[in-house]
């Protein structure tokens, strides 16, 4: 039996917590552990994880006392000391379908499983192949009414794009989705005093481009979780109509800003790139082509659009703009 563990990172969450909460204790499968650091919480976020703690003692863990400024530095500090076999992320203002872990420890068994397969000289023991599950949430109000049957597809993504050039400027999976093997969190954790977390979006675009580019994606195309738009998330889900991104670009154009603002979206990527390229366990193609990526500029505008397409740079929305522009 896998042991898995339920990061939950907490900063002043204390309006939803509690509906989180019950919504772990109410899971089909209930053999994993909630592991929670909380990041300095004001409100009564303690309180109610004292409360749980109490209640569930054998069921919930606490860490406290180190400050991390922000959820991204909270999941990473979790993840350096929290040892399992098995990683779940887990928002504070969520609500995760009863399914939720089960269907996603039971893909990634089988995905496992299959990968063994595969491989027929290799023991169980030996299992090192990095695998990242994520599945598909729907968009909800603070009262939980439905906005949208898909996150992924609401935030103009593609569960399918899961090419380790696609993740790297449109990435697909939202943190609180994912369900990770060991071998992957040990990359992570390896990586992480190398990098400058300044230049990683999130914490889940580090995790998925890792395991596009050493092991395996899968994604389960199906929302499991409900994600609460609150106007005080981290990274909401924000989309417009063909006829507001127009509205956008024109104004974009009249004020000069829009080539600005293209390149400006490209440029995060590359820097991100440039942290992903500092891991020396990296597939040497890979590598260089992130390592050109990274330093695309140098090119005449040909040789980019030749190269995007030639290592399938692709967003699942808006590649004119992308291959002509940046």
């Amino acid at each position: 039996m896998k042991d898995v563990a339920v990061l939950l990172a907490t900063y002043n969450g204390g309006r939803y917590l509690k509906q989180q909460l019950d919504s772990l204790l109410e899971q089909t499968y209930q053999n994993f552990r909630i592991v929670i650091h909380d990041d300095g919480s004001t409100d009564d976020t303690v309180d109610i994880i004292n409360e749980y703690r109490e209640n569930y003692p054998n069921k919930i863990e606490i860490y406290f006392g180190h400050p991390c400024g922000g959820p991204k530095e909270n999941f990473l500090w979790m993840l350096t000391r929290v040892h399992a076999d098995y990683y779940m992320f887990c928002d504070q203002d969520d609500v995760w379908l009863k399914e939720k872990v089960e269907r996603s420890v039971e893909k990634l068994e089988k995905t496992e499983f299959d990968l063994i397969k595969a491989k027929t000289h290799m023991d169980t023991d030996e299992f090192d192949t990095p695998i990242c599950v994520f599945t598909d949430m729907k968009v909800v109000d603070e009262e939980l009414n439905i906005l949208s049957d898909s996150f992924i597809r609401y935030i103009g993504r593609l569960p399918s794009n899961t090419a380790y050039t696609q993740i790297i400027i449109d990435n697909p999976a939202a943190g609180c989705t994912m369900c990770f093997n060991k071998p992957l969190r040990d990359l992570v954790v390896k990586m992480l005093p190398y990098l400058d977390l300044k230049n990683i979006p999130m914490h889940d675009a580090l995790i998925l481009e890792l395991a596009s580019i050493n092991g395996k994606v899968v994604a389960i195309d199906e929302p499991l979780a409900y994600y609460r738009q609150t106007g005080q998330n981290a990274m909401g889900a924000i989309t417009e109509s063909d006829s507001e991104k127009a509205g956008r670009n024109i104004q974009d154009i009249k004020q000069g800003s829009f080539f600005e603002k293209k390149k400006e979206f490209v440029s995060e990527s590359r820097l991100f790139a440039n942290e992903i390229i500092k891991a020396d366990f990296l597939p040497k193609d890979k590598r260089d082509v992130l390592m050109c990526f990274a330093n695309i500029g140098r090119k005449n505008k040909l040789q980019r659009m030749y190269f995007y397409r030639k290592h399938n740079f692709t967003r699942a929305v808006h590649n004119l703009w992308f291959r002509l522009f940046v």
